[in-house]
């Protein structure tokens, strides 16, 4: 199967990443076929190539006896990150052109995925000012010949590896430079304190967070575009942050640039609903299937809460006057707008309306709604959040429910699969760009598998329908 899946191909990508200099290189096609087998048996890290590609008689049927050594592995693997891109892309065209896939309706979601550094070395800004200044003063005394009298634990014990640790550290430093300004443009009370912002110093890139396993730890997130009828995945990427936020709209993009049009419909959790993302698929023109600001325990909280809360959707807004009507009729007064950040640069118009407290403090329900009823119940709507109010009715559609029914279905099947068969669980390499090639093959493999087994089903539906 992935001889054959790689020899359809065009892979003139993967061909373009070698310069043409140096000692002749072992046939990319054939290292390939190898990588591709060994991520199928679940078997990611090119340590594990090389040893296999001695003892495996499948790998040295695919690679025609070739044994490639281990830095030849490992650079075949680094050379991955745009082909692997590439290629997926040819084998979505391949489907669509043989009937498998009109790539009208998908799902998206992500996953997390573990980074290649321990969660255990973190550093703040104190710690890696003072690393950073042992080792610029070991790597002048290596540029001196000089000995260097004590060597930290951590400090690399070659002159080499000295010098391109160092070099990490700085994108550690900048990136931590990076991350303490993004903290300091944070609300007061959402800040954390400067000593725990750190960073990796073996991946800085990664960020940290907490993965489905609630471990904190360097991670990256990798988000899938799926086909619902053909179960294909149509796109995916890996993101250097630890939440879906702000991928929709990139992904569907992405997917576009695979099939060749837009998407009609897309099905997200609800991660992925907000106003922002919702103006996205608007100026895509996408229906966007997802429901807006739930999730599997919001039901659940809100049956714990004891007296249950009166919440903002039991205000009506009114069109006509601009403001709300509470639940015992009083009206609201507009106290002003504000702006508030969102994902990346984007900002939001928030608008602010009050009860007045002579309404609230006198109000039967006062006790479930207002926390004090000396400053009356605030009420905050977004502008433009007319959009909201219309998905929401639209998720209450048949339509809407049976697309949302069939999400979990088609995308946790290729979660599963990279996870439980590929081991996908921590990545082998460092760094977003390896990142990218680990998962690429992964999602080659996947793909490998749905169109052989959608061609399997072509050639006889009847029998395997039995």
């Amino acid at each position: 199967m992935i001889d054959a899946f790689v020899n359809g191909l065009d892979r003139t990508s993967l061909q373009g990443s070698y310069l043409g200099v140096g000692s002749l290189a072992h046939n990319p096609d054939l290292m390939l076929k190898i990588v591709l087998y060994e991520t199928f048996q679940g078997r990611l890290s090119p340590a594990e190539w090389a040893r296999d590609v001695h003892d495996s008689k499948a790998l040295q049927w695919l690679g025609q006896g070739i044994k490639p050594s281990r830095s030849a592995l490992y650079t075949f693997r680094d050379r991955l990150s745009q082909p692997v891109f590439d290629m997926h892309a040819q084998a979505v065209r391949q489907a669509m052109a043989e009937g498998f896939t009109a790539a009208e309706s998908a799902v998206l979601d992500g996953t997390s995925a573990r980074s290649c550094a321990s969660r255990h070395q973190l550093v703040n800004e104190e710690k890696l000012t003072k690393r950073l200044q042992e080792l610029n003063a070991a790597v002048e005394k290596d540029a001196a010949g000089q000995p260097i009298e004590s060597e930290a634990y951590w400090m690399a014990a070659t002159p080499n590896g000295r010098q391109a640790q160092l070099e990490r550290y700085r994108r550690a430093g900048d990136e931590l430079a990076d991350r303490l300004a993004k903290n300091e443009q944070r609300p007061k009370d959402k800040q954390l304190p400067r000593k725990k912002v750190k960073v990796s110093v073996t991946d800085p890139e990664a960020p940290l967070g907490r993965d489905k396993e609630k471990v904190f730890c360097p991670m990256y997130t990798v988000e899938f575009v799926v086909d619902t009828a053909s179960l294909l995945i149509l796109s995916f990427d890996i993101f250097s942050q630890v939440t879906d936020t702000g991928t929709l709209g990139p992904m569907l993009d992405r997917t576009r640039d695979v099939t060749g049009a837009m998407l009609i419909q897309i099905s997200t959790d609800a991660g992925y609903v907000s106003l922002l993302d919702l103006q996205d698929c608007q100026e895509r023109n996408v229906q966007l299937v997802g429901p807006v600001g739930e999730n599997d325990f919001t039901e659940q909280k809100r049956a714990k809460a004891d007296p249950p809360r009166i919440g903002k959707e039991q205000f009506q807004w009114l069109p006509e006057e601009q403001t709300y009507r509470c639940p015992e009729g009083h009206r609201l007064t507009n106290k002003g707008k504000e702006t508030k950040g969102r994902r990346g640069d984007n900002t939001v118009i928030q608008y602010r309306f009050q009860c007045p407290p002579e309404h609230c403090r006198g109000c039967p329900l006062r006790e479930r709604c207002v926390k004090d009823p000396n400053k009356g119940r605030i009420v905050k709507r977004l502008e433009g959040e007319e959009i909201i109010e219309a998905h929401k009715e639209f998720m209450k559609t048949d339509e809407a429910k049976a697309a949302n029914r069939l999400r979990g279905s088609v995308i946790e099947r290729c979660f599963g699969d990279a996870k439980r068969h590929r081991d996908l669980y921590c990545l082998h390499g460092r760094g977003l760009k390896r990142a990218k090639a680990e998962v690429g093959l992964v999602v080659l493999v996947q793909t490998a598998l749905t169109l052989a087994r959608l061609r399997k089903n072509a050639v006889n539906p009847q029998a395997n329908a039995a």
